[in-house]
């Protein structure tokens, strides 16, 4: 599940978490709690991403927690979100004391499907299929993989570039040393 908030920060030190009943979102202990990213930085726009079963209900809500010692600083004043998981993943954008929107998202291995229950109206999503390749092979794994694997490959590439960098310049410093490959005194 990938959920999202606007949500601007007085003070330095604190951040936006999602806690909720089951051991993925902490099971209420705030220390548990999953924290969110604020990207860009001081921007107000919060993003978590967490890994969930298939096939669970759950109930969860927003909390500001201090970093420093994962201590809660303000909870959502509203009742508890309640979403149940089933075949879809999805991306949840969910407003502080508001109704959550739900999209879903590409169907990973396991599974997933989200629905949103809230005072006793029940939404379910689409359940597509798993959508295949050209070559016929069905298309598994998460957006956040695939994101994480590109910035890896990002990452590998400019670490090899700049390697290759530094060589070449360290064989044409050794050039204009006389060949030598130190500039201390052996």
């Amino acid at each position: 599940m990938q959920v999202d908030c606007d949500y601007s920060l007085s003070q330095k030190g604190l951040a936006l978490a999602i806690i909720g009943s089951i051991a993925e979102l902490g099971k209420w202990d705030i220390r548990n709690a999953k924290l969110a990213d604020e990207s860009p930085e001081n921007s107000g726009k919060w993003i978590v991403t967490v890994n969930l079963p298939a096939n669970v209900k759950f109930e969860w809500k927003w909390v500001v927690v201090w970093r420093e010692n994962h201590t809660a600083f303000r909870w959502e004043e509203r009742a508890n979100r309640v979403t149940e998981v089933g075949k879809e993943s999805c991306k949840c954008h969910a407003p502080w004391n508001e109704d959550a929107t739900y999209k879903t998202l590409p169907q990973v291995s396991d599974g997933v499907m989200w629905t949103s229950e809230d005072d006793g109206h029940v939404e379910k999503l689409a359940d597509d299929p798993v959508p295949d390749d050209p070559q016929g092979y069905p298309i598994v794994g998460s957006i956040s993989s695939y994101i994480r694997d590109i910035g890896f490959l990002i990452s590998w590439s400019v670490q090899s570039i700049k390697n290759g960098v530094v060589a070449i310049f360290q064989r044409i410093g050794g050039v204009f040393r006389g060949g030598r490959a130190h500039d201390h005194d052996d």
